[in-house]
């Protein structure tokens, strides 16, 4: 045929019956997200204008933003996969799309695009940002700080949220069309359902148990890891809460029996307990029984814990053993910036949560296992269907 070009006279390709299925899946879900996500990211750019009457994160952007950007390039993944080199958007489909729906995300799309750079290069004074050891809010405009109250920087921070967000939602308008034809490019091919697809012949796999079993054995190991994970994230948030500060006024407090760590507050993260943190010696803090006054001995803190509570980082300073659980007084010899205060060692801790531990990698496993089991059972069950031959990329 006169004018015809190399892709219209190649072979049709065909991909495996269950590749269809699965990519074909895939595609619809993050086309249905990225819907839920226009409407929710419409919903977080809304509430931004709220100010401290609806507050919101300063990273509630990034999971729109993230979905955005990686959701665009696993639909062209999954059209590569299907389609092969040749695959490009099948955006002859765009126009079966409901008008109505082309209209809004259009109108979205046009309106985010002009409301970003204006959000995000007009509005803002620089980079807001928060120093915890100091307690100062401030503006960072390449190098150049200045400092600022809470007021305008969480006003500065719905801003820059209000601008990303803006981007995230044309990236989402964006992926909702290339779905959305990719979607319709699909329906127009002729599939046989699931069980319509006749048994193998092939004697089943040894490990592959019915889909029954290993999707039960998944959700026993989802049970207990989400059960085990979120024991876990509840001690170590209580471990984390902000501790009572311990100055040379001195304090009491209630010990357990155990190992203890005395940690100072540093200026910022740090891999060495130099490095930003006051330096606390075996003489400046003194601690006794409450009861019977007996002194308690401290060493330094060998091991170089870090911890940080409320994100404020600390680095461990000195060690010292409760002997038995009661009250004790502490009190600094000397001002140390920001105060010192005690925690339990990190490493007891870790200890107590073994069994959790160990049960959250068992749930894991089982997890895993009856994913990969559930899969393999299926692999075989579809291993005979026929094969699907794809329709050309453009329709």
């Amino acid at each position: 045929m006169a004018g015809a070009t190399p892709d219209s006279q190649a072979e049709p390709r065909t991909v495996s019956y269950l590749t269809w299925r699965v990519t074909t899946v895939l595609v619809e879900s993050l086309t249905i997200v990225a819907a839920v996500g226009v409407v929710a990211g419409v919903v977080v750019w809304g509430l931004t204008f709220a100010g401290s009457a609806v507050p919101t994160p300063d990273w509630i952007d990034a999971p729109f933003f993230a979905f955005a950007i990686f959701g665009n390039i696993a639909l062209v993944g999954l059209s590569h996969l299907t389609y092969g080199r040749n695959s490009r958007p099948p955006l002859g489909h765009v126009r079966q799309l409901p008008g109505w729906v082309l209209v809004l995300l259009a109108l979205l799309g046009l309106g985010f695009v002009i409301a970003g750079p204006i959000q995000l290069f007009t509005d803002l004074q620089g980079q807001p940002g928060y120093n915890a050891y100091t307690r100062q809010y401030y503006f960072n405009d390449h190098g150049r700080v200045t400092t600022t109250d809470r007021a305008h920087y969480l006003s500065a921070v719905a801003t820059q949220t209000r601008g990303f967000l803006a981007f995230a939602i044309v990236f989402l308008c964006a992926m909702i069309v290339l779905g959305g034809a990719e979607v319709v490019h699909r329906r127009s091919v002729s599939v046989p359902g699931i069980h319509d697809v006749p048994a193998p012949t092939r004697p089943r796999p040894r490990w592959s148990p019915p889909v029954p079993v290993g999707s039960g054995a998944a959700v026993l190991g989802l049970v207990l890891g989400v059960v085990g994970s979120g024991h876990i994230v509840d001690r170590v948030d209580a471990y984390l809460t902000t501790p009572t500060a311990v100055t040379t006024a001195g304090t009491t407090e209630l010990l357990t029996a155990g190992p203890w760590v005395v940690f100072t507050w540093c200026e910022t993260h740090a891999t060495i307990a130099a490095y930003g943190c006051p330096h606390l010696g075996p003489g400046d803090l003194v601690i006794r029984d409450a009861t019977s006054g007996a002194a308690l001995p401290t060493a330094p803190d060998l091991g170089t814990d870090h911890i940080s509570p409320d994100g404020l980082p600390a680095a461990g300073q000195l060690t010292f053993s409760v002997p038995r659980t009661g009250a004790y007084t502490l009190r600094l010899t000397r001002p140390t910036p920001k105060g010192v205060f005690v925690k339990q060692s990190p490493g007891s801790i870790a200890r107590s949560l073994a069994a959790t531990i160990a049960l959250t990698i068992v749930g894991i496993a089982l997890l895993v296992g009856g994913v990969v089991l559930g899969v393999r059972r299926v692999v075989w069950r579809l291993s005979e269907a026929p094969r699907v031959v794809t329709p050309g990329p453009a329709g």
